[in-house]
This record gives structure tokens, sequence and C-alpha cells, in this order.
């Protein structure tokens, strides 16, 4: 009997506000290319969309943020690193090296399946470098030895994480200052992708894989992933309360013990008694 597939469950209220909207966003740009139609999803995507782009523009309604500069700043400091490796890559193409040149080929075509990565919103963005991090450091990595760019790399990370923390800062800072409405919002999204998942499901039960295999395997990895990010935010937390709980037990033992008494001098010591200790 063939094993039947399903896209797998996720607690996305576990998820920063942060994580809840870029797993939507994840998810809508996949369903967008494998197509709401072929997927038999067209109207339920079409509340999807409304529900993100609600959470999108309630998560967006805040007073000149603080952090507004500095998430500026750190995402010219990524477009410049991202660009910086797209032109070496370029230029080894020209390597009289034949090895450099195969390898050059090989990143050129990895990052120009991922379009204009400069021209994309913040989150598409941070989701798109995070991506192909992951094709560096993994099966591309020999490449990236041959062209000597391992720091490039480093770097691209360092600026990406620096933006995406920018971001976490400034949507919490977003969500405290109208905690309903993006509550609310959150929901909403929440539930429309639960709609679509629960649809896809039972469209395999009763249709079979063949329209859905690809999208499926697709979306669980992304599923994975946040649930990867909940899982290490979950032992963080359980660490701190933790050591919290150790500290706290050790002042209270610390307290509590009682003072020993002061020990009998030597010399008060019955001469008789050492003697037969002796």
């Amino acid at each position: 009997m063939q094993e039947i597939i399903e896209i797998k469950g996720l607690r996305t209220v576990d998820l920063r506000n942060d994580g809840n909207y870029q797993f939507h966003t994840d998810t809508v740009n996949l369903i967008l290319e494998a197509n709401p139609n072929r997927l038999a999803i067209a109207a339920l995507f079409q509340a999807y969309q409304a529900a993100h782009l609600a959470l999108d523009e309630t998560l967006k309604k805040i007073v000149k943020s603080i952090y507004t500069a500095e998430i500026e700043q750190a995402d010219k400091e990524r477009d410049r690193a991202y660009t910086s490796l797209t032109s070496v890559i370029r230029t080894a193409m020209k390597h009289h090296n034949p090895a450099v040149v195969k390898s050059a080929r090989k990143l050129t075509v990895l990052t120009g399946a991922f379009g204009k990565i400069n021209q994309k919103s913040y989150a598409e963005q941070t989701s798109a470098v995070y991506n192909i991090l992951q094709e560096l450091r993994g099966e591309y990595a020999p490449d990236v030895e041959v062209i000597k760019m391992t720091e490039m790399v480093d770097e691209l990370e360092r600026a990406n994480n620096a933006l995406e923390a920018l971001m976490k800062d400034r949507l919490d800072e977003s969500a405290s200052k109208n905690p309903m409405k993006v509550k609310d919002a959150r929901k909403a999204a929440d539930d429309a992708y639960l709609e679509i998942r629960k649809r896809i499901n039972a469209a395999v039960i009763m249709e079979g894989p063949e329209n859905y295999a690809e999208f499926i395997t697709k979306q669980n990895l992304i599923i994975d992933r946040y649930r990867t990010l909940i899982a290490r935010a979950h032992a963080k937390k359980k660490k701190v309360d933790d050591e919290t709980k150790a500290g706290a037990k050790k002042e209270t033992k610390a307290k509590a013990k009682p003072k020993a008494p002061d020990k009998p001098e030597a010399k008060d010591k019955p001469e008789a008694k050492a003697e037969t200790a002796e």
C-alpha cells in the first residue's frame, strides 16, 4: 500500500510575529510558484492572500520607528555584500583556470535562479538570501572554495542575520503598540492557511498525490525550517528558566544553612584522652 503524503502540521502560534509573517510569505510565494489553479485552491488562496496582506499592513502601521534608519542601513550593507559576491562570480567566469570557470558557471546558475534579490522586499530578500546561503554551505560549498569566496559568504550571512534581527525588533515594537490588531491579523492568516492545508491533504486522499506531491514536499521543507526555529526558541527558554530556578534554589539553600559551631581548640582537650588515643 502506497504511503499517503500530506502537509505537516505547524504550531504557527508558537512563532514570533516576524516568524509568523515570514512563514506565510514563504507559503504564499510557493503557492504562486506551484499555481493555485493547478492545486485547485484558487478561491481559498485569494482569501489567504488577503489575510496575508492584512497581516503585513497591520505590522507596518507604526509611527516612525527607531529601527527604520538602522534597517535601511543594514539593507544597504546586505545589498552590498550580495552584489560583491555576484561580482566575484562574474569575474571568475573569465579566469584562466578551467576549474574556476566551471565553478563560476554553477554558481551563476544558482544565483540566477533567485532573480534580482536586491529588488525584493525585506522579508522576501531575507528568505531568498537564507536559501542561497543554505546552498552555498551545502551542495555548492566545493565551488565556493574553488573561487575562494568563503569570507564573502560569511559576510553575506552576517549582514542577512543582522537585518533579520532588526526586523524582529521592529515587528515586536509594532505589535506592542496595538497587540489586539496584530493578534487578530495573525489568527486570520493562520486560519486561511489551515483551510488550504486541509483542502490539499483531503485532495491527496480523494484524488491521489500526482498533482500535489511536489508542492507538499517543498512546503514540508518550509515547515521543517520553522519547526526548528520553534524548537530552538523553546530550548533557549527552558535553559534560561532552568538556570533561573537553579540560581534561586542555590540562594535559598545558602540562606537556610545553619552556621556550624566553633570547634574547641586543642589546648582545651583533657590530657588523659590524649594518652588513651595513643
